[in-house]
């Protein structure tokens, strides 16, 4: 098959793309005895905490999922200020010309509750020239931590927000994949799922939670004070890691839970869609503490799980629980470094061992398993066969499950051969590797383009 020219505007758009992977580079390695019940998340003081009040929901919600409740304008890191009177000067700046505005809006958490979520919306203030009205493009955040002070509507204003007692820092390294939509000219919305920022513990994991925010803010965009996207834009979802996850259970949910949102693709990068799989891959590894944060989850949606859980940990077990409960990712990687969780057990054993030995355990962790209801829309699913923390072969479980229900999937394999195992190379490069293709993958679906399939044959 032919290939054809490259236009201008895609030159443009990849070598865009090569610098904001260059940046997220940067970014990335900047980041160097009672019951079991997780600890309430909440609101610390921090140096340069923006707008905290905007975090505390109103007593009482609007009716109804995805429901918008409030916004506020911030400055977006590395965008250039609105210059009145000189627009050509903003039209002409790309994505860099961007506002940004903090939303809260209604959702469903993990147990089944309602509940008021945070997230981001970015608009481009350059018109959009495309055929109907601007996509919306809905980012579902990677591991950003379980603390309040992590959450990328916060991050994203200052690239850090740092938090003085404890002390603690989040870092907001998804402006790389939000940055690179932008460059496309599609608005973007970027959830911080529940219980970041917000009252209550963050729901990580939690696979019908995170996909209820995914879908929820697609349907409060078009509310949102000078949101171009009219009420029925094309949407696309897209996520890495925990991301991944949460816009893979988004797929699959949409159908039942959000018909209204027109959703024409999703590109799910490592998705831990095997959470048993993910945690064990993760236990010693340079970011084992994330097994903190989803026991915390789990605890926190299902307290049954503590009778259960309870007899097997230790004192450190339980501090580990309580203290990655308020922290960030850094944070939790430098405490937690290649940690093991037979050290927080009683008997010796991991949390992988005790997990299989208890099948009501099991039966919790199976809750969470994401490809048993096939995707209405295409999906793209970026497998990294060496994922030093989301295993690849779950990942192309998923595919296979997916495309054994009729859905249309695009399996992409990444080869990178394994560099230092456990300290989350292998996982993290492909996520900047593998930019540009997520990119053009959603622009295809956004304009029409047939989907790849490649079900038996990767």
């Amino acid at each position: 098959m032919p290939l054809r020219p490259t236009t201008p505007r895609e030159t443009t758009s990849r070598r865009t793309t090569l610098r904001l992977a260059a940046l997220a580079t940067a970014l990335a390695t900047s980041v160097a005895g009672g019951a079991l019940i997780a600890p309430a998340a909440t609101a610390q003081g921090s140096s340069n905490d923006p707008a905290p009040a905007f975090y505390q929901p109103p007593a009482e919600l609007p009716e109804g999922n995805g429901a918008f409740i409030k916004s506020e304008p911030f400055p977006l890191a590395g965008a250039i200020p609105e210059i009145p009177g000189a627009e050509s000067v903003s039209h002409g700046a790309g994505a860099l010309s961007t506002d940004a505005q903090r939303i809260m809006y209604t959702s469903i958490g993990s147990r089944d509750q309602e509940v008021a979520v945070t997230g981001t919306y970015l608009q481009p203030r350059t018109p959009w020239t495309g055929p109907g009205t601007r996509p919306l493009a809905v980012v579902a955040p990677g591991t950003q931590g379980q603390g309040d002070h992590c959450a990328p509507s916060k991050t994203f204003q200052n690239l850090t927000n740092f938090r003085t007692d404890p002390p603690g820092v989040g870092i907001g390294y998804e402006i790389i994949q939000a940055y690179a939509l932008l460059d496309r000219g599609y608005a973007v919305a970027m959830t911080d799922y529940e219980g970041l920022g917000t009252p209550g513990l963050h729901s990580y994991v939690h696979r019908e939670a995170q996909a209820h925010a995914v879908l929820d803010i697609a349907r409060a965009a078009s509310a949102v004070p000078g949101a171009d996207i009219g009420p029925d834009p094309r949407t696309v979802f897209t996520g890495y890691s925990q991301g991944g996850g949460a816009v893979a259970a988004a797929a699959e949910l949409h159908p039942q839970y959000a018909p209204d949102v027109n959703l024409v693709g999703t590109a799910a990068g490592s998705p831990p869609a095997d959470l048993l799989a993910t945690l064990e891959q993760a236990d010693g590894s340079a970011i084992a503490g994330v097994i903190g944060y989803a026991l915390n989850s789990l605890l926190d949606a299902y307290p049954e799980m503590d009778p259960l859980l309870e007899p097997h940990f230790n004192d450190l077990g339980r501090q580990m629980l309580a203290v990655t409960a308020d922290q960030c990712i850094g944070e939790t990687a430098v405490q937690f470094f290649m940690n093991r969780t037979n050290d927080f057990t009683n008997t010796g054993a991991s949390a992988g061992d005790i997990a299989r030995q208890e099948p009501e355990i099991m039966e919790f962790l199976e809750r969470q398993r994401i490809g048993r209801i096939a995707p209405a829309t295409p999906v793209r699913v970026l497998s990294p066969v060496n994922d030093d923390v989301v295993p690849g072969h779950q990942s192309q479980q998923l595919g296979r499950d997916w495309c054994a229900e009729g859905a249309e999937v695009e399996m992409v394999i990444d080869h990178t051969p394994p560099i230092a195992p456990g300290m989350v190379i292998n996982h993290g490069a492909p996520m900047i590797s593998g930019l540009g293709g997520t990119v053009q993958y959603l622009a295809d679906r956004i304009d029409g383009v047939p989907a790849p399939v490649n079900c038996g044959t990767y």
